[in-house]
């Protein structure tokens, strides 16, 4: 996995402008009522697929996964932790992670939340992003800590680690 500086140094200008449509899409689409159609709907768009597909989840899956380390959100007039973050990442820190609860809880998404970035010379996955946020004061006086840590052990239960815990 590369880290999120480096693949905005190395991402081609084709990436950028998927990674920026893609998190503006969702910026948009996690603040509605219902942020898993809205956003599903903008990933099939991308696969050529629609709702109504039988296999939604798992294209939307296959999607996220495959271009995880491209989709990497800059300052879009969304703030982050980190001037760069990857999408999932992003959903956090901007506060409107209804989707990846769903993501989570929801078996027939097969996300991989091992997948990291290197921040400062670690491996830093999706948990250890939000554990930064739990367990940092400062951070998480501007979260719903409580369900931040209900999104933490969703992901824990589909087995998701720290970056430590990875090989």
């Amino acid at each position: 996995m590369v880290s999120a500086q480096d693949s905005y140094t190395e991402n081609n200008s084709d990436n950028e402008e998927l990674a920026n449509k893609i998190c503006m899409h969702g910026y948009r689409a996690w603040g509605n009522t219902d942020p898993t159609d809205e956003f599903d709907r903008i990933i099939l768009r991308e696969v050529g697929s629609d709702l109504n597909d039988p296999k939604r989840k798992k294209k939307v899956s296959d999607y996220l996964n495959k271009y995880s380390n491209i989709l990497i959100c800059g300052d879009h007039g969304t703030n982050g932790i980190h001037e760069r973050e990857q999408l999932l990442k992003r959903s956090v820190s901007s506060g409107l992670y209804g989707y990846l609860e769903q993501l989570a809880i929801d078996e027939e998404y097969s996300i991989d939340f091992n997948k990291y970035e290197i921040i400062d010379g670690e491996k830093e996955t999706l948990l250890d992003y939000i554990y930064l946020i739990i367990n940092d004061e400062e951070l998480a006086k501007d979260y719903e800590v409580i369900e931040l840590r209900a999104l933490a052990r969703s992901i824990e239960k589909r087995g998701g680690k720290r970056g430590k815990d990875l090989e």
